[in-house]
């Protein structure tokens, strides 16, 4: 039986001021707007951002602080394994398909004179390597043992959201790749590739969703707010990446699929908006 503690400490204005995640998202996207800005003038063959680039872009941004920042970071961190893994979603789900989408193909440019790096990101953006590593890390760091430990050091959990988002960026590549010079894969395999990466969220999910006994000891110790069992805060965390997250990768392809069943002539990879 849970024992149930009133919980003081949580606000709904508890924002998050951690400097170095403020900093991060100040730089990335203070860069962003400077690039395609008063320095895309030094980029061959630049062109204006359209509007739905940066709409997508900022969407993405948005999508970090809301993570990192806002009062969910704090009930990831200190009371809710459900409410973590709603941030894990938008960390690698939400906001790095959106910053591709936000991104020109113009800004790869620069890779073409420079072989050496551009054969490192194809290799990096390989659709085996790019599902490998993202999935790896994934699970990795929902290994109770490392879970915990991100939960307990601030500094492993900084490092834990670094690898996860970096990672992410890299699995969306196959499909929204804003470049050809790293192009996406051809639209039929887009379907398989989304298809694989629902699987994963779905093993994982289950095996959250269906155990019998809390996984996660910090969870335990947690304050139990708002009444919430351990138990059954897991069961929604489970849920949320069983069918949360699968259905953002279903959602992917089927748009894939009927762009591929609609498509005329030789069947490759897009590089449009979605």
């Amino acid at each position: 039986m849970n024992t149930y503690f009133p919980s003081i400490d949580f606000w709904w204005t508890a924002w998050a001021f951690e400097p170095s995640i403020w900093l991060g998202i100040v730089i990335l996207h203070g860069g962003y707007l400077l690039i395609v800005g008063p320095l895309r003038t030094k980029f061959a063959a630049s062109q204006p951002v359209t509007s739905k680039q940066l709409t997508y872009w900022t969407l993405g941004i948005l999508s970090l602080i809301i993570a990192l920042i806002t009062p969910l970071s704090t009930l990831s961190d200190q009371y809710l394994f459900s409410a973590h893994m709603l941030q894990h979603i938008l960390l690698t789900l939400v906001a790095p398909p959106l910053m591709l989408l936000g991104l020109p193909g113009w800004l790869f440019e620069p890779l073409k004179t420079r072989p050496a790096l551009l054969e490192l990101a194809r290799s990096l953006c390989n659709p085996f390597v790019a599902f490998a590593a993202f999935n790896v890390v994934f699970v990795a760091w929902h290994v109770p043992a490392l879970y915990n430990l991100a939960l307990y050091s601030p500094q492993v959990h900084l490092m834990e959201h670094v690898s996860i988002v970096a990672t992410a960026l890299l699995t969306w590549m196959p499909v929204l790749s804003p470049t050809k010079l790293i192009p996406r894969l051809p639209l039929p395999l887009q379907v398989f590739y989304a298809f694989l990466q629902s699987i994963v969220g779905t093993g994982l999910g289950g095996i959250l969703t269906l155990a019998r006994e809390p996984i996660y000891i910090f969870y335990v110790q947690a304050p139990r707010i708002w009444a919430i069992p351990t138990l059954e805060d897991q069961v929604w965390a489970g849920l949320l990446m069983w069918v949360g997250a699968a259905m953002l990768w279903l959602l992917v392809l089927t748009i894939r699929f009927f762009r591929w069943f609609g498509a005329k002539g030789p069947i490759e990879g897009e590089h449009g908006f979605v």
